[in-house]
This record gives C-alpha cells, sequence and structure tokens, in this order.
C-alpha cells in the first residue's frame, strides 16, 4: 500500500511540474516502474515551454490508443499509415488519464485524438476537464446518423457526441460445443430463459461433461448488470446516473447468480482489478473446464483461441426471465477528440476510414494468422456497412453468422449510465452485493441495500454537481 501512495505521489508530482526530470529518473527507478512509464513522467516534467513545442502540430497528425488495443488490431497502425497520420501507444497507467487533463490545463496537446475510451467510465471526466470537445461539429453530413444509434446514444453526455464507437463488444452466452455434446445438450442454441440455463449448467456437472456447467466475471457491468438488463433497462437513477441496486430487476438477477454459485468454479468472487491479465472465469474457460460462460464476445475468443479445435465456441443472446425484456450490456470502445489537438480534420478521416475498413473487421472475426493475432470478435457500427454486407456478404460474415445476430441484439441492448464516479460506483457496492453470494448475508434484499446506501455513500463524497447523464 505504501508503495502505491509513493508511485501516486511520484505521477502527482511529475505531471503537475514540482519536480524535473532527474527527480523522476531517481524516484521512478527506485520505485521499480518500467522504463516507459517513467520516460512518459520525465516527458510531463518537462518545462511548459518545450512541452509546447512537442505538441501535436497542424499538418503532422499524432492519434494514439490503448496498447491492447493496438496489439489486437494491427489494422490500427496500418490504416494511420494509409491516411497519413502516426498511431502511438498511449501514456496511460492503469487507466490513468492525467497526462492528458494535465495538458488540457496548459491548453496545449501531444496528440490529436485517443482511442481507448468507455463511456461509462471515462467519459464524464474527459469532458468536464476540458479535456475532449464534441465530434459532431467536425463530422460530414450524415456520418453520425450512420453510427448504430444505441453507440451514438452510449457516447453523448449532455446532448453532445464525444466517444466515436470502434470496438463494439456485448454480453453473449457462450459455451463450449464439445463439453455440451458430452452432456447431451444443444450445441447450436442458448437456452432461453435463466431457468433453462442453471438447468443445462446443471446437466453439465452431472454428466461428468466438466467440472463447472457456468462461469462468469463478477465485476457489476459483467454480470450483475447484464443479467438485471436481461429482466429490465429501467435500472438507472435519472439524476445521479447510479445503478439502482435496489430495484426488483436487479435483485432478481442477483438471486439468479446466487443459483449459478454451486455449479461455478471456487475463485468466481475472488477480486479481480481491471487491469488483470487474466481473470479467473477466462481462465476456466481457456481450460475447458466449464460448459458455459457469459461475458463480452471478444474475452469468448481470444481465451478458446488455443483449444484444439477453437471452433467449438458457440454463442447467443443472453437468456431472460419469461416476462424479461431480453436486454442485455453493450459498450464500445471508443475514440475521443483532445480538444487542443491541432488536426481535426485528419482524426475525423482516420476514424472514419478504419470504421468502415474491411481488413480491420475480417481480421478482428477471423484473426490474422500472418500478423499473430486471434479472432476477438469485435464489431463495427456503421449501419451502411451491415446493409452493404446484408446485401453482398464477404466469405467472412458469410462463414460466421453469429456476427449479424450479435450486432443485430443492440436492439435491445443498452449502453449502461454514464457517472462521475466511473468503476468507483461498482467497486464499493460489489463489496456489499457479493456478500449474499457467498452466504455471508442471507437475504439478497438487504445486501442490494447495503450497495446502494454504500454507492450512494460514495458519490455524496465525491460529486458535488453534475450534469443528468444522457445514457
Amino acid at each position: 500500500m505504501a508503495e502505491n501512495t509513493q508511485v501516486r505521489q511520484l505521477f502527482q508530482d511529475a505531471l503537475s511540474g514540482k519536480i524535473d526530470r532527474r527527480e523522476v529518473f531517481k524516484r521512478g527507478v527506485a520505485l521499480g516502474l518500467s522504463g516507459s512509464v517513467v520516460g512518459m513522467l520525465a516527458l510531463s516534467a518537462m518545462p511548459t515551454g518545450l512541452r509546447r513545442a512537442m505538441a501535436a502540430e497542424e499538418g503532422k497528425p499524432v492519434g494514439n490508443a490503448q496498447p491492447w488495443m493496438l496489439n489486437l488490431h494491427p489494422s490500427f497502425r496500418r490504416v494511420g499509415d494509409a491516411v497519413g497520420i502516426e498511431i502511438e501507444e498511449a501514456p496511460t497507467t492503469n487507466f490513468s488519464f492525467d497526462r492528458f487533463i494535465a495538458e488540457a490545463n496548459e491548453q496545449t496537446s501531444t496528440w490529436d485524438f485517443y482511442a481507448g475510451v468507455t463511456p461509462f467510465l471515462e467519459m464524464i471526466s474527459l469532458v468536464e476537464t476540458g479535456t475532449i470537445e464534441p465530434w459532431s461539429p467536425h463530422l460530414p453530413a450524415g456520418l453520425q446518423e450512420d453510427l448504430a444509434p444505441a453507440t451514438v446514444e452510449e457516447g453523448s453526455y449532455n446532448g453532445e457526441f464525444y466517444v466515436w464507437p470502434l470496438l463494439l463488444d456485448i454480453n453473449v452466452m457462450m459455451w463450449n460445443s464439445g463439453i455440451l455434446q458430452k452432456a447431451g445438450l444443444d450445441t447450436t442454441t442458448a437456452p432461453a430463459t435463466w431457468d433453462d440455463q442453471i438447468a443445462a449448467a446443471q446437466q453439465v456437472v452431472d454428466s461428468g461433461a466438466a467440472p463447472y456447467g457456468i462461469v462468469f466475471d463478477v465485476r457489476d457491468w459483467r454480470s450483475l448488470i447484464p443479467v438485471t438488463h436481461s429482466i429490465s433497462t429501467d435500472v438507472y437513477d435519472p439524476e445521479t446516473g447510479l445503478f439502482q441496486y435496489t430495484s426488483e430487476a436487479a435483485v432478481q438477477a442477483l438471486e439468479i447468480l446466487k443459483r449459478m454459485m454451486p455449479l461455478t468454479i471456487p475463485d468466481v468472487l475472488n477480486p479481480t482489478p481491471v487491469n488483470t491479465t487474466v481473470s479467473p472465469d477466462e481462465q476456466a474457460f481457456a481450460a475447458e473446464q466449464v460448459g458455459y460462460y457469459f461475458k463480452y464476445q471478444n474475452a469468448g475468443f481470444q481465451f478458446s483461441a488455443n483449444w484444439p479445435d477453437p471452433s467449438l465456441i458457440g454463442l447467443g443472446a443472453l437468456p431472460k426471465t419469461p416476462d424479461g425484456v431480453g436486454g442485455t450490456v453493450f459498450w464500445d470502445t471508443g475514440a475521443v477528440l483532445l480538444t487542443h489537438g491541432a488536426n481535426k480534420a485528419k482524426a475525423v478521416e482516420y476514424m472514419q476510414t478504419i470504421s468502415a475498413d474491411e481488413q480491420m473487421w475480417r481480421d478482428s472475426i477471423t484473426g490474422n494468422p500472418d500478423e499473430g493475432t486471434v479472432p476477438v470478435g469485435q464489431l463495427p457500427v456503421l449501419q451502411s456497412l451491415w446493409a452493404q454486407w446484408e446485401t453482398s456478404p464477404p466469405d467472412f460474415i458469410a462463414a460466421n453468422p453469429w456476427t449479424k445476430s450479435v450486432f443485430e441484439s443492440l436492439g435491445n441492448a443498452s449502453a449502461i449510465a454514464p457517472t462521475p464516479l466511473a468503476v468507483l460506483q461498482f467497486d464499493t457496492a460489489r463489496t456489499e452485493w457479493i456478500k449474499y453470494l457467498s452466504g455471508e448475508e442471507p437475504d439478497a434484499r438487504v445486501a442490494m441495500q447495503k450497495a446502494q446506501d454504500a454507492a450512494r455513500a460514495v458519490y455524496d463524497q465525491n460529486v458535488t454537481t453534475t450534469a443528468t447523464p444522457t445514457a
């Protein structure tokens, strides 16, 4: 804990200009930080004038993206080369945006845009610090309307469109067809209701086809909230955007998760940091120890890639309750336009090009052995592109009919409402509601009331005034 505090203090001192580069290197090395992180902090510690001299120049466009995005999608740099924009690896550590905000405070920016924002986690803080500006004034006529409406709503705040949707992830039900076949279960379609799903998971275990019937990622937005959305999506406070843990749908969702506990892995409730490399659920699916798995679809593709037969992965819509709305959770990892970037038009050109680039989506859906990438299943959100594929489907779409069904599920999916708390809301509440899953708290409603009270308390502690969320 002391070391984490020292690292945080080093970041604050470097980004505020309190220490010089020599001190940054001295303290960074002593704390064991990587060379890339120390180098980024040293750059931040440069005199303001020198940093401004290195800022993005008109005619020399520079964008950046999260390292994982560049690793999974080499097309980011390929498209950049094609349109004349350099794509760099983003200088973020543990999802910190201090560097971008510090530059915005000085009315400068080293980059023109940044790819790696999940709206419900980071959008509000970037808007309210003046770090990013809306895309809308810079877009060609009709382009915003071509984006799937749900994704535009997700990336909007106070009526302005800030996060250009790029990598679409939707929470779905996935399965190992080899295990299901051994258990005598349908390998072509997901169970329609949660009752059916739990019965199927029980059959996996009872048949001996696998040690575990079903697994999930315990983080709120990957477990409790998707199940809640399958019942109702009207579960957010209209004033604060906070998830309503005491809503009937959320309580019912928690009870559904409780029924899965005897059928899932022992460490399913273990704390899982946002920046972890591999979580317990992913390990279980990769090791073919479980029949069913619900999470966003790219997790299933990544962690089935090393199976003896990766084609055995199956995908379908989340189950629902008999009277549920059949919704789910989606999010886009998108791009934001940095306020003080110098090449707005070029940033738009890049984003428009990569959004429609067929090679980008071919590689995402099928992988590219020549570049060492595996399928991740992230999908485009341009409606015109899907209309084109409907009329004349390329081979990689025709061979993967799940792509159409997953994209069409956006019609029932709902984004998580953004709040200034970002992930803090969920990390705080989860300490209470998982007590029902662990058996520490016998009453689901009591657990959820405590979760809601905890989330509201941390909101009141951290948020003084805020505009009404729009997602």
